[in-house]
């Protein structure tokens, strides 16, 4: 099951501006890897990124690293989140997504949500539990 339309009301590669971050959370919900994408979310976790086939990461800075223009050289200011898809393995409008925590929130709250409306059961899933607290 892909949750682009319950999540995101859809997805269009070729002209969304923001296909990148959709592809990769959907990805990350399909594979169940809401643990990672909780610890994720969590400014000073060691885990400061989430990848797979085809070719995507989520990535966050931390607000400790804003300033750090040597490790996030092409990161806007203010962006602490990248979604990035390779161009090879999946051709996308836009392959880099750069989001603020709450530009973030406003599409990992729908997509968490389409998750769980999929299988109610999964609401009192650990992983599930622990994003909401993270995101909260």
């Amino acid at each position: 099951m892909d949750y682009f339309k319950a999540a995101f009301g859809g997805f269009a590669p070729h002209r969304d501006e923001d296909a990148a971050v959709k592809f990769a959370l959907n990805v990350v919900l399909m594979d169940n890897r809401l643990q990672e994408l909780a610890e994720l979310v969590v400014d000073g976790s060691p885990f400061g990124g989430i990848e797979g086939e085809p070719g995507w990461m989520l990535e966050r800075r931390d607000v400790a690293d804003e300033g750090n223009h040597v490790a996030y050289p092409d990161w806007p200011a203010g962006a602490r989140f990248k979604a990035s898809v390779d161009e090879d393995a999946y051709r996308l409008q836009q392959p880099e997504y750069f989001m603020s925590r709450e530009e973030f929130m406003k599409y990992l709250i729908p997509a968490i949500d389409a998750y769980v409306a999929a299988d109610p059961s999964r609401a009192q899933a650990p992983a599930v539990v622990a994003l909401r607290k993270a995101i909260a």
